[in-house]
């Protein structure tokens, strides 16, 4: 039997690879939160860094976004923990980057997805490439398949491999569930898939958040329901009713953006919300209390 994220200690979770990750949180139930963070962005707090605050408000998992694989560097954290691997050690946590299918020109190399940047994410130790886009690139459901199924090919299985929208990103031609686009993504080998979750953009209904998740479960993948649209900076009520109705709908991951008082992190204590509204005291105190040394 597979054991549960929720069991995990940060030794673990800075430490286990793709494959037994993925049956963790499938054995998990709709307990994993993940943060995402802008490794650009100043520290919230002065003397500790953002990755930190996230980690030890309840997360299990940190995406990095805008994170340069070309010239790695995070925020607040000390350079020889600048890598993805050595963020995990730095924090105790699982993590993962953004890269985003956009035109060359318009985003640093390094966070644009090309088989280079896919290396070398895999070289600085990320276990989770996602393959999204920031606000105002237009990114389409076409092109994140398709940098999926590059990103793919080139991990080949040592990361997990997530498509999908957080939001428009600009683009208002598509319609933001519109399955038979999502199942492209599936279709090309994503491990899984993320959409917003209930009541974060318009038209997201929990109805079409079950359509998502019906359909990548037939391609035995998970889904991220996520917090993208500054909502991460909402009041605890709004965050515990999206994170409620996202586990109730069915997603594997609850994310929360970067988004909080400013670009950077979500308010810390909306991080610590999400937690105690999908999985309670116990398994939310283990996690933020727990030894690194252990």
């Amino acid at each position: 039997m597979s054991r549960r994220v929720l069991n995990l200690t940060g030794r673990e979770l800075a430490s286990m690879g793709a494959k037994d990750f993925k049956e963790a949180v499938k054995a998990s139930e709709g307990r994993v939160v993940a943060a995402e963070v802008v490794v650009t962005a100043s520290p919230l707090v002065d003397g500790v860094s953002n990755v930190e605050i996230a980690s030890r408000f309840g997360a299990d998992v940190l995406i990095l976004n805008m994170y340069d694989v070309l010239n790695p560097a995070v925020a607040g954290v000390p350079s020889e923990y600048a890598s993805i691997r050595g963020i995990a050690e730095f924090t105790g946590r699982f993590i993962g980057n953004n890269l985003e299918p956009v035109d060359e020109g318009l985003i640093p190399e390094g966070r644009r997805l090309t088989k280079v940047s896919v290396i070398r994410s895999m070289e600085l130790g990320s276990r989770l490439v996602v393959v999204t886009g920031n606000p105002g690139l237009g990114v389409t459901w076409g092109r994140i398949a398709a940098g999926v199924r590059e990103a793919v090919d080139v991990a080949g299985g040592r990361a997990l491999v997530f498509g999908g929208k957080m939001h428009s990103g600009g683009l208002r031609v598509e319609k933001m569930y519109e399955l038979p686009l999502i199942e492209e993504v599936l279709a090309a080998g994503a491990d899984g898939v993320l959409v917003p979750a209930p009541f974060t953009v318009p038209g997201a209904t929990p109805e079409a958040v079950e359509s998502v998740v019906s359909l990548a479960s037939r391609y035995d993948a998970l889904v991220m329901c996520t917090i993208g649209t500054s909502q991460e900076g909402s009041q605890r009520e709004v965050v515990r009713s999206i994170a409620l109705h996202s586990k109730a709908c069915g997603c594997d991951i609850h994310h929360i953006g970067d988004s909080g008082y400013s670009m950077g992190v979500a308010v810390p204590e909306n991080i610590l919300e999400l937690s105690l509204a999908v999985r309670g005291v116990r398994h939310t105190y283990k996690r933020i209390s727990m030894s690194s040394l252990r």
